[in-house]
């Protein structure tokens, strides 16, 4: 074989094996391409669910009901004497109130807490001694009564229509309709009847 034959059949071979090279390197690169390619999916997909589910869980935060989440709420009436099952007898039965926050005892005035009786129209007179959280109202004489049985009515004013409203230490109206918001009147009724 001549020297030129050699460096032909040299040159061929170097480029077969640089063809080879380059096809292995693309099998190779190719190849190297789809796991990274494969890697970044799974990521984004991670990511993307990550995403919606802190999404829903921030929802799920803004629909908690109000007494869940923790905010100052305005007082309430917790509870009252006689309770509307009660079936009292005594004609000057004091009716006690009972808050679960503390009211600015200043606010519980004749204006704001009204006293009835279903056998008469005008309001019920009598001494109011608040403190706190409690409430007492007495009357100055018995409650009107009806021949068979008579419903004695309390209103706790909530909403300020020009006479006043009560209101808790910060100022702040009681939320008489337990709406979560300050504002609402209260009212409570229970029977009493003659001896």
């Amino acid at each position: 074989m001549g020297g030129k034959e050699l460096r032909r059949k040299y040159v061929f071979e170097k480029k077969e094996h640089i063809l080879g090279g380059l096809l292995v390197g693309t099998t190779v690169g190719t190849a190297a391409g789809v796991v990274t390619g494969f890697v970044a999916g799974v990521a984004a997909k991670y990511a993307y669910d990550k995403f919606i589910k802190e999404k829903r869980v921030y929802r799920k935060l803004h629909l908690v009901p109000k007494k869940v989440l923790k905010r100052p709420y305005p007082a309430t009436v917790k509870a009252v004497y006689p309770d509307h099952k009660t079936f009292s007898r005594d004609p000057r039965s004091p009716i006690w109130i009972e808050f679960d926050a503390a009211i600015d005892s200043s606010t519980a005035t004749k204006d704001t807490v009204i006293v009835r009786s279903s056998a008469s129209e005008n309001p019920v007179d009598g001494t109011l001694d608040a403190s706190a959280r409690t409430l007492m109202f007495r009357p100055s004489k018995e409650y009107p009564l009806g021949e068979e049985e008579t419903k004695i009515s309390v209103t706790l004013i909530g909403t300020d229509t020009g006479s006043g409203a009560i209101k808790d230490v910060k100022g702040v109206p009681f939320d008489g309709d337990k709406d979560g918001e300050a504002g609402g009147d209260y009212t409570h009724e229970f029977k009493i009847s003659k001896k």
